[in-house]
């Protein structure tokens, strides 16, 4: 059993789930989306994030508190998809002001290049001792320090690896798949 088949059963009430684990709004990077569906269906129900728990909490739990459960569910993944939706258009809006700066010939242009060398060089440093141990240094310290770079480090990459036009379309197609999640939800809420 895989997740496409708890997808296809529980579209009806949980219509975001579903669509991400039954593969009805298709999108790259669905598989993410898809585990975390998963996850929060998993969670909802009590049970173990597998398809073969889901799908026996589903079919012999109690008809009515399953729905419930479901629904609520789906109200929380669809939050999920929006909050990714927004955090993609904040990266793009971020990546449209660099550009304008650079076609202005703006000296803040460079602002985003110098962030992101510091932020490199202070992730590359604390990696470096966390690896290292010198004398003297508080390890715990240290993997706090890194682990705070580490989250700058991957935002910096998001940043710039991010601008591409292949991540462009995926952008345009999360969008595209939050709005189909919204008109499938509005759909079974109006079947209700």
């Amino acid at each position: 059993m895989d997740w496409s088949t708890v997808g296809s059963l529980v579209a009806g009430v949980a219509p975001t789930i579903g669509g991400l684990l039954g593969g009805l709004i298709p999108f790259p990077g669905g598989a993410i989306l898809g585990q975390v569906a998963g996850k929060v269906l998993a969670e909802a129900l009590g049970v173990p994030p597998t398809p073969e728990a889901v799908h026996a909490a589903v079919t012999t739990g109690d008809p009515v508190a399953v729905q419930a459960k479901l629904a609520e569910a789906d109200a929380k993944m669809t939050a999920e998809v929006e909050k990714y939706r927004l955090q993609l258009e904040d990266v793009q809006d971020a990546r449209r002001t660099g550009l304008e700066y650079v076609k202005a010939d703006s000296k803040i242009q460079w602002a985003p290049t110098i962030v992101s060398t510091i932020v490199a060089v202070g992730f590359c440093l604390f990696s470096y001792i966390a690896i290292v141990k010198p004398v003297g240094a508080d390890r715990d310290v240290v993997m706090f320090l890194l682990g705070a770079w580490n989250s700058a480090f991957v935002t910096t990459l998001t940043y710039w690896l991010g601008s591409s036009s292949s991540s462009q379309n995926k952008s345009d197609q999360i969008a595209q798949m939050a709005g189909t999640a919204a008109a499938v939800s509005a759909k079974a809420i109006a079947k209700k």
